[in-house]
């Protein structure tokens, strides 16, 4: 499983970023809690731009996406490809990846 967290920084202690097309980094988390954290190359774009990040984490095959706000058309194309969407307002990356695999977070839809 593989969950995606937007994030200020880039490890399993930095803290959430809470908006999904304009946050710093992505920080990708699986299940034996190794993680791989880049930054978000869409972050200053267009709006169309903006929806190419869940483009790329469909792409990337994640399972869940943790964030915070997040456009209707970003959550769109990511319900499509199959992803979980948990809404968070605060917390570290790792405190949420625990949470969103014991389903403690609420569902964005």
């Amino acid at each position: 499983m593989k969950i995606a967290v937007t994030a200020k920084g880039a490890g399993l202690g930095a803290w959430l970023d809470p908006n999904f097309e304009t946050c710093l980094q992505i920080v990708i988390v699986n299940e034996q809690d190794e993680f791989e954290a880049w930054a978000n190359p869409f972050r200053e774009g267009t709006e169309d731009d903006r929806v190419a990040l869940a483009n790329k984490l469909a792409e990337e095959e994640m399972d869940i996406l943790v964030t915070g706000l997040i456009s209707s058309q970003s959550l769109q194309k990511l319900v499509e490809a199959g992803i979980k969407v948990f809404y968070a307002k605060q917390g570290s990356i790792l405190e949420l990846v625990e949470a969103a695999r014991n389903h403690k977070l609420p569902t964005v839809v």
